[in-house]
């Protein structure tokens, strides 16, 4: 899997109980998925991803209880806590905006890649994409004045640039 085709879902904060659940935080209490979550991909490089079939999964706000099949102690849960949950970004409904995680960013200017969008970020009155690039991170109004095009079968995004938008 390449990190076009994954979708950080969270990190596993503990572990829950005494049969194996696991309590992850949530990069965002926003997400609307497609379809059902029956496996999910854990690890901490993207090169090297393992998959996990699903027993259950509920989201609670910003945290969801995750169950995986043959995680059935407290000893195998207390193993996997810090490591990234990732889904196949196809399970994010397009009517949220945090599909848009893992787009390349362009600036409408010359064309040239500026990076990738690490997370989209909704806890202010204005959501911002937060863009990874070759010298940190950059935070980019998702609004018509920054946004130019979103282009969803590409997986890019075309920005314009101003004066003050520098990395972070």
């Amino acid at each position: 899997m390449s990190i076009e085709d994954n979708f950080l879902l969270g990190f596993v904060k503990k572990s829950r109980g005494l049969k194996g659940e696991l309590l992850l935080s949530l990069t965002s209490a926003v997400i609307e998925f497609e379809k059902r979550i029956g496996t999910v991909w854990l690890g901490d490089d993207l090169d090297h991803l393992q998959p996990w079939e699903v027993e259950y999964f509920q989201i609670q706000g910003y945290y969801a209880i995750l169950k995986l099949k043959n995680v059935n102690s407290r000893d195998e849960a207390d193993y996997l806590k810090g490591i990234k949950v990732f889904i196949p970004s196809d399970h994010i409904s397009h009517d949220s905006i945090l599909h848009l995680i893992g787009y390349r960013v362009q600036a409408l200017s010359d064309g040239k890649l500026i990076g990738t969008v690490r997370e989209v970020d909704t806890t202010d009155i204005q959501t911002r994409l937060i863009v990874e690039t070759a010298i940190g991170e950059m935070l980019i109004p998702l609004v018509d004045e920054f946004v130019e095009v979103i282009d969803d079968e590409k997986k890019r995004i075309t920005v314009k640039l101003i004066e003050g938008l520098d990395t972070v």
